[in-house]
């Protein structure tokens, strides 16, 4: 397992190599220009790609699959590229720049694979065919995540929080995951928490309202998969104020730990998260906040709820996923 908690195309990059491992599959990994881990030499997996010479070592690989424009400067006859969604949406400078970059690797690659409907449709707008492109859910370890409730015990006592009704939200620390938002909901919430996962640039301004507010909230950086685990089961609630989302996969993850969820609807959560949770349009922080006091005040939904977030849950594996990339390999190849 990761050493620390990764971030969502991270998680999928993993997952999706230890599955095609299992599969019998034989894997190449590369991250920056570090050969990180080799295990065969059918599939090859790029972070990234700078030596000039790099294209040379590619050739004897059947298929090369690229993560979110990683394989830029990587020229082969069957790439395959993971284009997660459009990050221009944002408005930063940045991550537009990002976005062009990562538009012209689609249109150099075999085909395209994304997490949801909702990806697939950005690159519709941007006038990719809809053969070229392939739409594969992530999964879910459930092995790991997984409602526990001895494991609830004794981390809500490790955290000081056995009085207290706890909201959790996981995600990098930008504005458009809506932390400020979420805070602000929380103020008049009685004696309730708020568990924060991630970094970002808006960590000190997210933190400075929760002072000012008087939001009791716990955030943590860094944590390890295994500690992730133990807060998801801490958790009465999950709520996802993200406004933008390839797939969402902290939402799968809560969702298997028995965690109502509220969020946007956005990437295909109407789809993964069905009647497990409840689900506004996008940008209704009133919304939000309607539905996170209707389950604060409601025990019974919110174990019920919680019951169906575990069931829908499994209808989701990361053995399932890798299956359908391999399908998507072969008809490429």
């Amino acid at each position: 397992m990761f050493g620390r908690h990764a971030d969502g195309t991270g998680r999928y990059s993993w997952y999706l190599v230890h599955e095609l491992r299992n599969l019998g599959l034989e894997v190449d990994v590369f991250s920056s220009t570090l050969h990180v881990r080799r295990v065969g030499p059918l599939f090859h997996f790029l972070a990234s790609a700078h030596e000039a010479n790099l294209n040379r070592e590619f050739r004897h690989y059947d298929v090369v699959h690229s993560n979110e424009g990683a394989g830029l400067l990587v020229f082969h006859p069957c790439m395959i590229e993971t284009y997660h969604h459009d990050y221009a949406q944002t408005n930063e400078f940045g991550d537009c720049v990002f976005n062009l970059l990562e538009n012209v690797e689609c249109h150099k690659v075999r085909h395209i694979v994304v997490p949801s409907c909702a990806s697939k449709n950005s690159l519709l707008d941007y006038g990719f065919s809809p053969s070229k492109i392939s739409v594969i859910h992530h999964g879910v370890n459930h092995e790991l995540f997984k409602k526990d409730e001895v494991l609830r015990e004794s981390m809500r006592r490790k955290l000081g929080l056995c009085n207290y009704f706890v909201v959790l939200n996981v995600g990098r620390l930008v504005k458009h995951k809506g932390h400020a938002a979420l805070v602000r909901i929380m103020q008049k919430l009685p004696k309730s928490a708020l568990i924060v996962v991630g970094k970002g640039k808006e960590e000190l301004p997210v933190r400075e309202i929760a002072s000012k507010m008087g939001v009791k909230m716990l955030h943590f950086k860094d944590v390890t998969d295994e500690f992730l685990s133990g807060l998801y089961n801490a958790a009465d609630l999950y709520v996802h104020t993200s406004t933008l989302e390839g797939f969402g996969l902290t939402v799968l993850e809560a969702m298997a730990c028995g965690l109502p969820v509220i969020a946007y609807k956005v990437a295909d959560f109407e789809q993964v998260v069905g009647g497990a949770g409840h689900l506004v349009d996008i940008g209704d922080v009133e919304g939000i906040k309607s539905k996170l006091w209707l389950l604060f005040q409601d025990e019974d939904m919110r174990r019920r709820l919680g019951e169906l977030a575990y069931l829908r849950s499994k209808d989701f594996s990361w053995s399932e996923t890798a299956r359908k990339h391999v399908h998507v390999y072969k008809s490429a190849f």
